[in-house]
């Protein structure tokens, strides 16, 4: 005891009382509680934007090489012969030919089993055109050499040859988009994520250079219309690397006459779609 005053005084006790650190306790809990939720959620959200980014970067690469490669079917030099058809329908189309110390096609393998045709799983597509000093690389960046390009006109004849040809094929393969070229040894990947690839092919079957009818690749070698094909439509589907959705699902996607039904799983998907008009063949 304290005697102030001559009045006595008792001390007081300071802290908190177990009721109060209780409380004190549960706000501290609801706070991290939603601290942690807004970080989960944000997280998932930054997820998905990274995801959906990769995935529309792999659709507008892969339609972006398809249509350079594919919007030079059929060219060719004044002085060099009209290749009939420019698309490949048989392996025997692929041919190579030796002009100095190289061969125009490095390895006419890579092209076995790859010609235009259906496909559920997805279609596939071969073309050729003749290199010159312009248009000499094909789909995987290789150059065709100066002694197999068609020489400028009024060069030394012989410029028609199988030497001048450059070949480009896409197909798909385990989920990944293709590409053997004529001046490459090996198969590149292109992109990934690709499920599924449909084409169309317009036919201009009055002359007149507009598209009367697009059908698919069995439909265009039954009419014999391969030399009258001016515009290929292109459908990609693409599936993003991880899953992102909260629940799966199951989608059906339309690739132009093609109704595909994807798998019953978490992954974002979409379709990319683009109109190549093939003017070296009017």
């Amino acid at each position: 005891m304290i005697y102030l005053n001559n009045k006595i005084q008792k001390k007081q006790q300071t802290g908190l009382s177990l009721i109060e650190l209780l409380i004190a306790m549960l706000i501290g809990l609801f706070l991290l509680t939603g601290i942690a939720t807004s970080y989960i959620s944000s997280k998932k959200s930054s997820n998905q934007r990274d995801e959906l980014t990769i995935l529309e970067d792999n659709g507008r690469l892969a339609l972006e090489i398809i249509s350079k490669s594919i919007e030079h079917t059929g060219y060719t030099p004044i002085n060099a012969g009209i290749l009939n058809p420019p698309f490949v329908t048989n392996d025997a189309q692929v041919v190579s030919a030796s002009c100095g110390a190289e061969n125009s096609v490095k390895d006419t393998s890579i092209f076995s089993n790859r010609i235009t045709q259906d496909g559920v799983a997805g279609d596939a597509i071969t073309v050729m055109f003749n290199g010159d000093n312009r248009v000499y690389t094909d789909c995987s960046g290789g150059e065709l050499p100066s002694l197999c390009r068609v020489p400028a006109p009024g060069a030394a004849a012989g410029s028609s040859s199988v030497m001048t040809r450059i070949y480009n094929a896409f197909y798909l393969n385990n989920g990944e988009l293709h590409c053997a070229g004529s001046r490459d040894s090996k198969v590149q990947v292109i992109a990934d994520g690709i499920e599924n690839m449909q084409f169309l092919y317009g036919l201009d079957t009055t002359g007149d250079g507009d598209v009367n009818q697009y059908v698919n690749a069995t439909a265009t070698s039954v009419a014999g219309g391969w030399n009258s094909v001016v515009s290929i439509q292109v459908a990609i589907l693409v599936k993003s690397k991880k899953p992102v959705k909260s629940k799966n699902e199951k989608i059906t996607y339309t690739l132009l006459d093609q109704v595909v039904v994807a798998p019953n799983d978490r992954h974002q998907r979409a379709v990319f779609t683009t109109t190549i008009r093939i003017r070296n063949t009017l």
